[in-house]
């Protein structure tokens, strides 16, 4: 039973009045959300801004479980400020998304009470039908309660090691475009809707054809800077694999890739555009994620291809070309930047025979011919 105030008569529960403000008393620390500080003594407001605010930011504190420690929401909230700075904007601004989604979603569990069939019924309920979200979801999962577990001391165990994913088995793409298609998505890029000439399917061409070439992600050939292109090489550091195994490429500049720069340079000489970008907009920033995406969706319209074809399907038809072609295996796991051959085995689409030319001897005599001994 809590005892009987004897200051502060009037105020709320854990409220009281020190140094001309109002400040509520947390009985654990919490996260301020006006300085997002850990903090158990919380500044509502001035005195002299009165009862009604002070009342105001009070219930706005209490209704927001983010900020009560303990509970899935505050989890959610603190992975995202302690762990998604060493990400790429676009990498944390997506895990941000599944953050939030899973606070929503979970916002009456404290950390302690989930178990792994909690998680299996939230799997279950929202993603029955999509393996590989699931499979990202649990990827999310499992590094907040590790964080909750190494850094919080909220539990001991992670549900999510005793889960059972064989429901949720990923496949591997299995969609290779023909030269065909992609020829035609790539001439369709150069004429708009209305029959005119586009201002950006040159640049969009140039963008295809590297991709196809150097087998690089869209963000790494779309951010790629005349400063990468240095000593007869251009020099790759994967976006992706930046902060985990770092591993970067040197391609060295064939006939064909020096025509794809030309081509580019030649671009942006003629629309005047001054930037350190080698496939720029006309405004001289490198194409976004979206605007790459949304070219490749026109130019597939107007084309009138109905595959289900993508960007990222370039790298992929490379590297089976180059494997249809017998070169070998540690040279595409190169260009492809992986670190396993098992890897690189995902981008060759086709089952690739390979020839073996050995002179392998008989150890015995062969038979007479002639007398069959």
């Amino acid at each position: 039973m809590n005892r009987r105030r004897k200051h502060h008569r009037g105020l709320p529960r854990r409220v009281i009045v020190n140094h001309g403000a109002f400040y509520f008393f947390a009985p654990e620390p919490m996260r301020n959300p006006w300085t997002q500080e850990e903090q158990r003594w919380i500044k509502l407001c001035r005195f002299e801004e009165g009862e009604a605010v002070m009342y105001e930011r009070l219930g706005f504190l209490m209704k927001e479980k983010k900020l009560v420690s303990g509970t899935m929401p505050n989890l959610c909230e603190e992975w995202k400020q302690r762990k998604l700075a060493r990400y790429t904007p676009a990498v944390r601004k997506e895990y941000e998304r599944m953050a939030d989604f899973i606070a929503e979603k979970l916002e009456e569990f404290t950390v302690a009470d989930v178990k792994a069939r909690t998680i299996t019924v939230f799997l279950r309920k929202y993603f029955a039908e999509k393996n590989n979200t699931a499979q990202k979801y649990v990827n999310v999962l499992r590094k907040m309660f590790k964080m909750a577990i190494s850094e919080m001391g909220l539990r001991d165990d992670n549900p999510c090691d005793q889960l059972d994913l064989s429901d949720y088995e990923t496949k591997r793409r299995e969609v290779l475009p023909s030269h065909e298609v992609i020829a035609k998505i790539r001439e369709a890029a150069l004429t708009g809707k209305d029959g005119l000439p586009t201002e950006s399917g040159p640049m969009f061409q140039c963008i295809v054809d590297m991709a196809y070439l150097c087998w690089q992600r869209a963000i790494d050939v779309r951010m790629l800077r005349d400063a990468q292109i240095e000593g007869g090489a251009i020099r790759f550091k994967p976006t992706k694999t930046a902060k985990s195994s770092g591993k970067m490429v040197d391609i060295a500049i064939t006939p064909s890739i020096d025509a794809v720069i030309e081509r580019a340079k030649a671009i942006k000489r003629k629309y005047k555009i001054i930037s350190p970008y080698l496939f720029p907009s006309t405004k001289g920033t490198p194409y976004t994620k979206t605007g790459l995406h949304s070219m490749w969706r026109r130019a597939k319209e107007r084309a009138q291809v109905t595959d289900d074809v993508v960007f990222k399907d370039l790298r992929a038809l490379g590297a089976t070309d180059a494997a249809r072609q017998g070169k070998d295996k540690k040279q595409i796991q190169t260009r492809l930047a992986h670190t396993s051959g098992r890897t690189s085995e995902i981008y060759i689409k086709e089952v690739i025979a390979e020839r073996s030319e050995m002179d392998v001897a008989l150890p015995w005599s062969p038979p007479n011919i002639e007398t069959g001994n």
